[in-house]
């Protein structure tokens, strides 16, 4: 399922980039029968508004310009372009009649399938990943939740928090804040990546994607802290070390609420 999933992804993100340029680009048609798709209103003056050209138009054969960029697309400029065997004028948007790019549109309903392909396929992906996660014997699953791990954080930071508030010197401080958030990141900050499918699969890609800022941010203020107090620094080492605190309680919360 997540093969097929993935095939119809794909296959969609390919037909939608196939048809979305058709948008502005509108057929000129065999005759003058169809120059009508080309007038969007008409003015206070009474004369027609015309949609214009998008860039510079030229006859391939002789080399002689049809129309410039902006220049508005009259029967007269169709019928110059019929002439050249040009099939399509590539428009620039018609603020004053925007419905008027939907009407000309003639890969409106490819493009309308490739975003139902692109929704089947995302839904295929997501049930194919929490299947997989059910599956009792899947070797390599994570045997602990993200949310089990980002507690063991939350919890380690706030116990060192704590701890080096009453130790004496800066030195003891730096010396626990090292041991400790070594540990953080050796283990828990790994097993928290390796979470990743379950987190996909419970909270889609949007809220995965959410998830993942906040943990990234405590992850840089945690290596900072580590960081300054390998290197001397106990004052930046413990600001950083205020921000992780942070940033592991809004993970938590985040994962608490379902964000």
């Amino acid at each position: 399922m997540k093969l097929l999933g993935n095939m119809l992804i794909w296959i969609s993100l390919a037909v939608g980039l196939v048809s979305a340029p058709s948008l502005y680009a509108w057929p000129v048609g065999a005759d003058a029968a169809h120059d009508d798709r080309f007038r969007l209103a008409t003015g206070d003056d009474g004369e027609p508004v015309y949609a214009v050209l998008k860039q510079r138009t030229v006859d391939a054969a002789s080399g002689v310009e049809i129309g410039a960029a902006g220049t508005p697309l009259t029967p007269a400029v169709l019928a110059a372009m019929r002439q050249a065997q040009i099939g399509r004028a590539t428009v620039r948007h018609p603020g004053a009649a925007p419905l008027a790019l939907v009407r000309n549109w003639t890969g409106l309903w490819w493009f309308v399938l490739a975003a139902a392909g692109l929704a089947a396929g995302g839904f295929l992906v997501k049930s194919a990943a929490r299947a997989a996660l059910r599956a009792p014997d899947r070797a390599d699953a994570p045997r602990v939740s993200p949310e089990a791990i980002a507690g063991q954080m939350r919890e380690q930071i706030s116990v060192l928090r704590g701890s080096i508030a009453r130790l004496d010197t800066d030195r003891a401080r730096m010396a626990q804040i090292v041991a400790v958030l070594g540990e953080v990141q050796g283990e828990l900050v790994p097993a928290f990546a390796e979470a990743r499918p379950q987190l996909i699969a419970a909270r889609g890609m949007g809220g995965f994607a959410r998830v993942m800022d906040t943990f990234a941010s405590m992850e840089r203020k945690v290596n900072r802290a580590w960081s300054a107090a390998a290197d001397g620094a106990y004052e930046e080492s413990a600001a950083a070390l205020e921000e992780a605190a942070t940033f592991a309680e809004h993970l938590c919360e985040q994962l608490a609420g379902g964000g």
